[in-house]
């Protein structure tokens, strides 16, 4: 078996994997550009996959092919970008296959982040014992993917699954980025989480006023330190994840829940909240819903592309 190049390319890093077999052998990354399109930011991830190339002693002709994880819808029948929420807003437009053919001479296979990510911990990581998967990813959004009795839920236009973050959990709530009102994503997520705070009336009296990046690490840390304007905030997001998660219980059905994304380096502190939420809440009358967080938190969509390359290329044999 040849070896498979990955690539997750998300709104803040690009992460680049080199992988066999479902072994990750070596990986690297690049600040995104993403704002300014994915066109632009091709020249640089070409390096980059050249150089762990060469790193490992390796030529093109050593590639089974490439995985490439979106975070955006994807018709991954025809492997193109089909939309985008302000993030490389050229992808719609941009021939990632021809490109990786010109460049390596091998195929190409897309597939949106969330569902990547489902597939690696599915096949490798949390979700390992269970075909009926819920995955949510927390991050700069929020994304969803879902997988039932062993199959990716994808739907005619290839959304279905995918728009968990988009749910509407306050219909007072803010306008998000998509257009809807009160989405999760809208109401907690890192994009939205500086607004949140600097909104706030008690703002100048928290100790969230002196910090110089507004993120959740400084969210969680602030609460930690009894700060109520951080705690209040911390409850909010608590509140919207879970009222956002149960909403995608009832819709999809899965038996377990898997949470991933940078924010669930606070694990500790969000899990027990929101399984005793989602325990409280959800309508599930054939038992619980497992929760449980990402085994490859900063590396699943990598062993997801892997894994669907070799899917994709054992099919067409």
């Amino acid at each position: 078996m040849k070896h498979t190049i990955a690539i997750d390319l998300g709104g803040t890093i690009i992460k680049i994997g080199l992988l066999k077999n479902g072994q990750l052998i070596d990986r690297t990354q690049l600040m995104a550009i993403s704002a300014s399109g994915l066109s632009l930011q091709l020249p640089d991830l070409a390096k980059r996959i050249d150089s762990i190339l060469f790193t490992n002693q390796l030529t093109s002709k050593d590639l089974s092919g490439i995985g490439v994880s979106f975070a955006g819808l994807v018709d991954s029948s025809s492997n193109k970008i089909l939309s985008t929420n302000q993030k490389y807003d050229d992808g719609p437009s941009t021939d990632l296959v021809g490109w990786a053919f010109k460049k390596w001479g091998c195929p190409l296979f897309l597939e949106n982040d969330a569902r990547m990510a489902l597939l690696g911990e599915w096949q490798y990581g949390a979700g390992k014992t269970c075909n009926d998967l819920l995955m949510v990813t927390i991050g700069t959004g929020i994304g969803s993917a879902v997988l039932i009795n062993g199959q990716l839920l994808k739907g005619k236009h290839f959304q279905a699954g995918n728009l968990g973050g988009h749910f509407t959990v306050n219909h007072y709530g803010t306008t998000c980025t998509c257009g809807n009102i009160g989405c999760v994503e809208a109401e907690a997520s890192t994009w939205r989480l500086p607004f949140l705070i600097k909104e706030n009336p008690g703002f100048n009296n928290s100790s969230l006023s002196s910090e110089t990046v507004l993120d959740f690490n400084a969210l969680f840390q602030n609460a930690a330190n009894n700060d109520q304007l951080a705690k209040n905030i911390l409850e909010h997001c608590l509140s919207a994840w879970s009222a956002g998660i149960i909403s995608m219980i009832h819709a999809f059905d899965p038996e377990m829940v898997i949470l991933g994304g940078g924010i669930m380096k606070s694990a500790a502190v969000i899990l027990p909240v929101l399984r005793e939420k989602i325990n409280q809440r959800a309508w599930t009358p054939w038992g619980k819903v497992k929760l449980v967080t990402a085994a490859y938190p900063d590396s699943a969509a990598l062993y997801g592309a892997d894994y669907l390359v070799n899917q994709e290329l054992q099919a067409r044999n």
